[in-house]
């Protein structure tokens, strides 16, 4: 049996979970938390710069094009889930492919060469996948958890803003 050909055998057999999940992760996921993200940043960036005494008067007034949070918090809570899902199957990667190798080296009763070579194939090839998608899922939480990062901070600056608002408005009412 050639190398390609143990390969192909190898991508149908225990090595497709790991590519399935790098699919699912890498093209469902991370378009989906990122998409939250950007939505909730262009609804929270706006909300940090503008007086407070404005944006109470938008949240307040219906007329206006008012910052909802409920809205926010659920984007928010969406936001949470997508990235530990994403975080989740990133850490599972290098667990994977050492399962794999595991596997393929308790198997081995038969120690023919073609056996022999079959299996440490199997234990290699599952290994590479898993870290390579490791890698890639990694770099990428990098990149978005900087987004989820800045977003919890700007909606908590946000509700703390409005609670010092609404703190100092009612002290001062007679």
């Amino acid at each position: 049996m050639n190398l390609l050909t143990i390969i192909a055998k190898n991508l149908l057999g225990y090595d497709a979970l790991i590519l399935v999940l790098a699919a699912f992760n890498l093209l469902y996921v991370f378009p989906k938390v990122s998409k939250i993200s950007r939505q909730l940043e262009e609804v929270l960036n706006p909300t940090i710069s503008i007086p407070i005494q404005e944006l109470i008067k938008n949240i307040q007034d219906p007329g206006t094009k008012a910052v909802d949070l409920h809205a926010c918090q659920k984007w928010k809570e969406k936001e949470a889930f997508y990235f530990n899902v994403f975080v989740g199957i990133t850490t599972i990667f290098p667990l994977l492919g050492i399962l794999g190798t595991i596997i393929s080296l308790l198997s081995l009763v038969d120690f023919s060469s073609q056996v022999v070579m079959l299996n440490f194939t199997t234990a290699l090839t599952s290994t590479f996948w898993g870290l390579i998608w490791a890698i890639v899922c990694k770099s990428l939480e990098g990149f978005i958890a900087s987004r989820v990062a800045y977003n919890e901070e700007s909606f908590s600056l946000l509700l703390q803003r409005i609670d010092q608002y609404q703190s100092f408005h009612s002290s001062t009412k007679p």
